[in-house]
């Protein structure tokens, strides 16, 4: 008696690719938080606690977006983002931090100044549906093809008095 082949189609498989995300923060909570939320949205995400650690990331791993604190363990994101404008990292920069919005767009503004492909800078503390939309839309541009940020609600355009560097 014959057997049955297999179907002709295939199973459809349950896991989809995902996105690369790296995390910079030194609070435990926040990099779970991100996570959690990048999880959601379809990233997959690759925390560091240090710049340094993130910096030898960038060596080894692919990354198409990356989320980093203003001040991490005591370090200002300035030093990371030279390093990244060094490296012709073109994929889009978020940044987030608590306390001052001056801050935050001044480091932002640097970070467009020196040729990154910045988003609009986040506030902590990080309200999810806010991140969530946020790395939808860019996930989104990136399926597109396009490399730049979320859209032109959130597209960081470098202030005409922009600071050539960031205070801590």
């Amino acid at each position: 008696m014959p057997t049955r082949s297999t179907p002709l189609r295939p199973e459809p498989c349950g896991q989809t690719w995902k996105r690369g995300l790296l995390v910079i923060d030194d609070d435990p909570a926040v990099c779970r938080t991100v996570c959690t939320i990048a999880d959601r949205t379809g990233w997959a995400a690759v925390t560091a606690a240090r710049f340094a650690d993130a910096e030898t990331l960038l060596g080894t791993e692919n990354f198409d977006c990356i989320i980093a604190d203003l001040t991490v363990d005591g370090a200002p994101v300035a030093g990371f983002l030279r390093t990244l404008a060094e490296l012709c990292y073109t994929a889009p920069v978020l940044l987030i931090g608590a306390g001052n919005r001056a801050h935050r767009f001044a480091a932002a503004d640097f970070a467009w100044g020196l040729g990154l492909n910045t988003c609009y800078p986040i506030g902590k503390p990080l309200v999810a549906a806010g991140l969530s939309g946020r790395l939808a839309r860019i996930g989104g541009r990136l399926q597109d093809g396009i490399v730049g940020c979320c859209f032109a609600d959130c597209h960081w355009r470098k202030a005409i008095d922009a600071p050539d560097a960031i205070s801590a």
